[in-house]
């Protein structure tokens, strides 16, 4: 019992992450700006390095921009 829910979890973070980074690279292709896929709380999440920039230069995180760039699960660039 316990082997299929740490299964399920694993299956079900994996195709949250596989949508999370194909939602970032459409937003870099339109936007022309770089998005990160970060772990946040346990759910893939997309974030704009603009926006991460704007929380640094406003005080609302105490890390610099290489350590969001090294927890990124994802980095998608504009083709």
């Amino acid at each position: 019992m316990g082997k299929n829910i740490i299964f399920f979890k694993n299956w079900l973070f994996n195709v949250r992450k596989k949508k999370a980074i194909k939602q970032a690279q459409q937003l870099a292709n339109e936007q022309r700006r770089k998005f990160l896929v970060l772990n946040f709380k346990g759910k893939p999440t997309v974030i704009s390095m603009k926006q991460i920039k704007h929380w640094i230069n406003t005080k609302q995180v105490n890390k610099d921009a290489d350590y969001f760039r090294e927890m990124a699960l994802f980095t998608a660039m504009p083709k």
